[in-house]
């Protein structure tokens, strides 16, 4: 009894782990990146732990098995309805770090230029490990005026195998983050396109940005594999998700080192060049925000600003299941 008074309480983690898409994906180089300044700033172990995708990793979320994880919009509005699965009624969100330009991609000496261009040819549009990727791509096919029907569809288990399928001529095209190194290696490999999407009225049939996981995007020329001229391709936003049962102190230290270190955490990841903590509070959040989290941000702690807008936002959501 004597001993057990004194045993230190769970209040506060003594190390955290994040769950990303698998080695060589963008979200795993980026929480590698976070675990590297975590780790540093708060002197104890943070590991980037990979996973074939989000749906393996939040249910643990879910379940206060795992500190936090990386994740789209899309996939975790799809975790927290439980669409196609159970709910994830006890995940929250902390921050939207970025927004990770999206495309299907196709090899260099294909004849496919244009998202239209896809019809009656083989496309990677299921996700084994990730429904929330099948949705999305299925929205992308939408924009360009496409359907389901109107290609030979081919099931894979992760984004990763879906470029794998590209570069050895098993499939003519697959969605992917542009930015992954999995997609540079393959334009290094066999040299890919990124493919355009001009349709007309594309932002119509995409739908609700929200609903659909991704929104469009403009990519400059020159600024990923592929894309050799400006063009329109989508964005997918990328958040921290943690349990709503994460402690408020742990909570304020993932917020901490992010304000603290975003400079250094830029540099050793360019893909957030262009983001900053003001856009942490985001109107494409699709889960809760943790308390802990709404009242850094009510504090002024952070840059990014908690509104009437946030609050009304915010509120729908936690409705859905109160």
């Amino acid at each position: 009894m004597v001993l057990t008074s004194v045993v230190p309480t769970d209040a506060a983690r003594r190390q955290f782990a994040i769950g990303t898409g698998f080695v060589g994906s963008s979200m795993h180089a980026l929480g590698t990146v976070l675990a590297k300044h975590m780790q540093q700033n708060l002197r104890m172990r943070v590991t980037a732990r990979p996973y074939v995708g989000p749906s393996a990793f939040i249910p643990l979320i879910n379940s206060d098995e795992l500190e936090m994880g990386l994740a789209s919009s899309g996939e975790a509005r799809v975790a927290y309805l439980g669409i196609d699965t159970d709910p994830r009624k006890n995940i929250r969100t902390i921050a939207r770090i970025m927004a990770m330009p999206f495309a299907f991609i196709v090899r260099e000496d294909s004849d496919i230029k244009n998202i239209s261009d896809l019809k009656g040819k083989k496309v990677v549009l299921d996700f084994a490990a990730a429904q929330a990727m099948t949705d999305m791509s299925t929205s992308m096919l939408r924009a360009a005026g496409l359907s389901r029907d109107d290609v030979d569809v081919i099931t894979v288990s992760g984004v990763g195998p879906g470029v794998e399928a590209v570069v050895e001529g098993n499939a003519d095209a697959a969605p992917a983050s542009v930015s992954m190194s999995a997609t540079r290696k393959a334009d290094a490999t066999v040299g890919i396109r990124v493919l355009d999407l001009t349709t007309e009225n594309f932002e119509e049939k995409l739908g609700d940005p929200v609903t659909a996981g991704i929104r469009p995007y403009v990519a400059p020329a020159g600024a990923f594999p592929g894309v050799d001229s400006e063009m329109q391709i989508f964005a997918l936003d990328m958040f921290i998700v943690v349990p709503a049962e994460l402690e408020e102190e742990d909570v304020n230290k993932i917020l901490d080192v992010l304000h603290n270190n975003w400079a250094a955490i830029q540099n050793d990841y360019a893909g957030l060049v262009a983001f900053d903590p003001a856009g942490f509070v985001h109107s494409s959040q699709t889960v809760p925000y943790h308390p802990a989290a709404i009242k850094y941000y009510k504090s002024g702690k952070g840059s990014a600003i908690w509104d009437d807008e946030a609050e009304n936002r915010n509120q729908q959501l936690l409705d859905i299941w109160n």
